[in-house]
């Protein structure tokens, strides 16, 4: 049993060797750099010392250069543990500071076990101090050339950290997981430099659908690897336990692990698994290493992160995309309802105007039918009873043979059957204006002004009427009812001025926000303007009977006008003639 002194400025290099000194029997001690180990050495006289050579304060060649300076502890042997890139220099040098044993890290246990049992058994010897210029500058130069090594791996690392953190960051702020998955493989490729890349994943949030990608390969190649993306996937050289590996192919046949022989050649590889907590999604896979015969313990750390993170990532963008999917459907929902519910306040908001609409409509129905009522009530009845008495006494006037009386109650039956059917056909046109389907085209109304005049000239040699006709705007509207419209207005007109010395009558047009109203315009005899409601009611007429008529051809004018959309109104004075206004809601 000996006392060995382990001195290494890493805990956990310390903690292996001082387990395997205690399975020895040996009693360890621990420095973590070459002043406590100076101290160690001086106070408990370690029978040997396994040393680090690259530590802080006080390295592994200048604690055996003091340690050999002292000539109470200058026997003490020492083997040196070190981890180096140069380690033909490391070992020369330690031979000139007197150290024959030196041991790269990592090395077996057993190999060290026995190391030291030669150590401790006097197999290797001391050698003398070195000359102190050539020490110093061969020192000098490995700690420089160490700490240069240290620097371009500190500044490798450095730069994939930066990478890894800036494809990071873009892959968070990517929302669409398929373009996400691409920028995967590009930058995985990128990280590690590999000659290419390839990325398989099965999309379970879209119903299963295969999604490949790859980087560093033809746009054929590419399509080759596509084409693999059955139902069935694109197997690979999957990572069944859920952790990056490494493989090697001797021959390079990409068929070999299950991708299309189309691919370049392939030697060696890296692959980690694309996953989250919810589950594996794919991997990703990484082919033949750019300026290096294989990928390192480094590269499979670093792309199981950089996978095991795209894997989260990856999940997050697909949840997104199917929130934002339910979050549309419910937009529209919702905008959908805003709609239907406008429709309703719409509805309701005009229901009111609607129900005063119908109303009044149906109070003119009414008011119609009470006209009719009376019109058969009284006016038909004033001549089917003088038509019933003038055939009693024409009868009696027969039977008492006397045949020239009868002759004049019969010239009376006749004058009053041709009353009533007058009344009758008014009856007809009023329900035809209320009833008859409209016919809508183009109309002329300059011609249909015209055309009407002439039609109401008495005979075909008389003078035309004193009607004066201004240019009319043209518009869409049923023919025939616009036709009657004008018949009965410009009728009415030349009637009622009939009796004045100079009669005179006018139709014409103003225009009111854009729209035409007609107007037909007389000198006659007029009317009181406060009843000239009642004038467009069946049966109703304002004058004497001296002007025959109907009472219903206003009322002819208003169903016809209203039906197209329009009013009609009128304006006078007794004695100083009358103005019928009338417009269509067509244009």
């Amino acid at each position: 049993m000996a006392t060995v002194l382990v001195v290494d400025d890493q805990a956990s290099n310390r903690e292996l060797i001082v387990t395997l000194l205690k399975y020895a029997g040996h009693v360890p001690l621990e420095a973590a750099d070459g002043q406590q180990a100076l101290a160690q050495v001086r106070t408990a006289r370690p029978a040997l010392v396994i040393c680090d050579i690259l530590m802080p304060k006080m390295d592994g060649y200048e604690f055996v250069r003091q340690l050999r300076a002292e000539p109470s502890i200058a026997r003490t042997e020492v083997i040196f543990y070190t981890a180096t890139f140069l380690e033909r220099e490391a070992r020369s040098l330690a031979l000139a500071c007197g150290v024959s044993t030196v041991l790269i890290k990592p090395t077996e246990p057993e190999e060290l076990l026995r190391t030291i049992a030669q150590a401790l058994d006097g197999a290797t010897a001391a050698r003398p101090a070195p000359l102190e210029v050539h020490f110093d500058r061969e020192h000098l130069r490995l700690l420089t050339d160490k700490l240069t090594a240290k620097v371009n791996e500190l500044q490798s690392a450095n730069q994939r950290l930066s990478a890894l953190t800036e494809l990071n960051l873009e892959l968070a702020s990517e929302h669409d997981p398929h373009v996400m998955l691409d920028k995967v493989c590009r930058g995985a490729r990128d990280l590690l430099g590999a000659s290419y890349a390839v990325l398989v994943v099965r999309d379970k949030h879209d119903g299963g659908l295969v999604r490949v990608s790859s980087w560093g390969l033809t746009p054929a190649q590419a399509q080759s690897l596509q084409s693999r993306a059955t139902d069935t996937g694109l197997r690979g050289p999957t990572a069944t336990d859920s952790r990056a590996r490494r493989f090697t192919r001797q021959d390079g046949h990409p068929a070999d692990i299950d991708l299309p022989a189309e691919l370049p050649p392939l030697h060696n590889g890296l692959i980690a698994p694309i996953m989250s907590p919810q589950g594996a999604y794919g991997w990703v896979l990484l082919v033949d290493k750019l300026r290096a015969d294989g990928f390192t313990d480094a590269d499979e750390r670093i792309l199981s992160s950089y996978a095991a993170q795209a894997g989260r990532i990856y999940e997050n963008g697909s949840l997104y995309q199917k929130i934002k999917h339910a979050a549309q459907q419910l937009e529209a929902e919702v905008e959908e309802r805003k709609r239907a519910a406008q429709e309703l306040r719409f509805a309701n908001e005009t229901l009111e105007q609607r129900v005063l609409q119908r109303t009044a409509e149906l109070r003119d129905v009414i008011e119609g039918l009470e006209s009719f009522n009376r019109s058969v009530s009284h006016d038909l009845r004033g001549p089917l009873g003088g038509i019933a008495g003038a055939a009693r006494l024409a009868q009696e006037f027969v039977v008492s043979q006397q045949p020239d009386k009868a002759i004049k109650f019969l010239q009376v039956i006749a004058a009053q059957a041709e009353t009533t059917g007058h009344l009758v056909d008014a009856l007809l046109a009023l329900a035809r204006a209320s009833e008859a389907s409209l016919s809508v085209e183009p109309v002329d109304m300059d011609a249909l002004a015209a055309e009407v005049v002439a039609s109401l000239r008495r005979l075909p040699d008389e003078a035309s009427p004193p009607v004066v006709i201004e240019p009319l705007a043209a518009i869409a509207a049923d023919r025939k009812l616009v036709r009657q419209v004008l018949v009965n207005l410009i009728g009415n007109a030349l009637k009622f001025a009939s009796e004045t010395p100079q009669p005179r009558v006018q139709v014409g047009m103003a225009t009111t926000d854009g729209a035409p109203v007609f107007f037909v315009r007389d000198n006659g005899v007029g009317f009181d303007a406060d009843k000239a409601q009642r004038l467009f009611r069946p049966f109703h007429r304002l004058h004497d009977a001296r002007f025959e008529g109907s009472g219903v051809g206003l009322s002819i004018v208003k169903k016809i006008v209203e039906r197209h959309g329009g009013k009609v109104w009128a304006d006078s004075t007794p004695g100083q003639g009358a103005t019928f206004y009338f417009s269509f809601g067509w244009p």
